[in-house]
């Protein structure tokens, strides 16, 4: 068996492992007394974190592999409320703002696009953000926009010096996130991410799926 399927197979249960901890964990909170649960979701952030870290190196293994991630019709308010579930534990100092219409729809791979909006409220949350928008407008292609009240994108980030303020977990952060638009294309058009400060304060990330 080839070295790259072993890996692949090792992280693929490394992250099932984690999932069945994370459930393990939230039954137990939701049986224990409320007056010990400050104890316990620590424990639960983490995992949820170790666990969308994991996610991560999977599909960027299966990038890297070139695997095939089908695309179909999809709703992105449906998406960015499964991103915002997945977060707002290990986050709960976070008001999330999920303004994307219900008629939205675009045409993605939902698991790449899920994970592309889990990282960038990752972002916006190590950022010092306490308040996370999403937008979404499909008339021409598909464009998620989320934003953020935080610190902003710092100089050499906007410049394309580097990838990102992030400093916990994989540190991917940007360059993730546009791995995942690139993968999207229609024809030669390939998806992109544009990020900004906006006037008021805190940052802006657009992906245009075309």
């Amino acid at each position: 068996m080839k070295f790259e399927y072993l890996v692949g197979a090792v992280v693929h249960d490394l992250k099932n492992q984690l999932q069945a901890l994370l459930d393990y964990e939230q039954e137990a909170l939701a049986r224990i007394p409320k007056r010990y649960h400050a104890h316990l979701e620590p424990i639960l952030q983490r995992t949820t974190r170790l666990k969308n870290d994991t996610m991560q190196m999977v599909t960027l293994f299966r990038l890297e592999q070139k695997s095939h991630f089908p695309m179909d019709d999809a709703w992105p308010r449906d998406t960015a409320a499964d991103a915002i579930e997945a977060t707002s534990l290990q986050y709960p100092g976070i008001r999330f703002s999920n303004d994307i219409a219900e008629d939205c729809q675009g045409f993605y791979n939902e698991t790449l696009i899920h994970l592309a909006l889990i990282t960038l409220i990752t972002n916006s949350a190590q950022a010092g953000a306490t308040q996370v928008r999403l937008t979404a407008d499909d008339s021409d292609g598909l464009t998620i926009c989320i934003e953020d009240n935080g610190h902003g994108f710092d100089e050499a980030v906007l410049a394309g010096e580097k990838d990102t303020t992030k400093n916990e977990g994989s540190g991917l952060g940007l360059f993730f996130v546009e791995l995942i638009a690139s993968h999207h294309k229609q024809g030669e058009v390939h998806g992109s991410v544009h990020i900004a400060n906006r006037k008021e304060g805190g940052a802006s990330v657009s992906v245009h799926l075309p």
